[in-house]
């Protein structure tokens, strides 16, 4: 059970070491790359909506002739 703690401790002190060696954004980096992955899931969002209500008013003319 010793070695297991041991093996334990080692885990932790090796990632905090690399932790340290992580290279972190600033904040206005930070503020740059949120602006980015909020842009383009609007835009996803939007063609996703555009694509699904073209597809329902296929499937409903489709359905209509049945």
């Amino acid at each position: 059970m010793a070695g297991e703690g041991r093996k334990i401790v080692k885990f932790f002190r090796e990632v905090k070491a690399e932790m340290k060696k992580v290279t972190w954004p600033n904040k206005d980096t930070l503020v740059t790359y949120t602006e980015i992955v909020l842009i383009v899931m609007a835009l996803f969002t939007i063609f996703i909506f555009l694509i699904d209500s073209a597809f329902s008013y296929i499937l409903k003319l489709i359905l209509k002739t049945f």
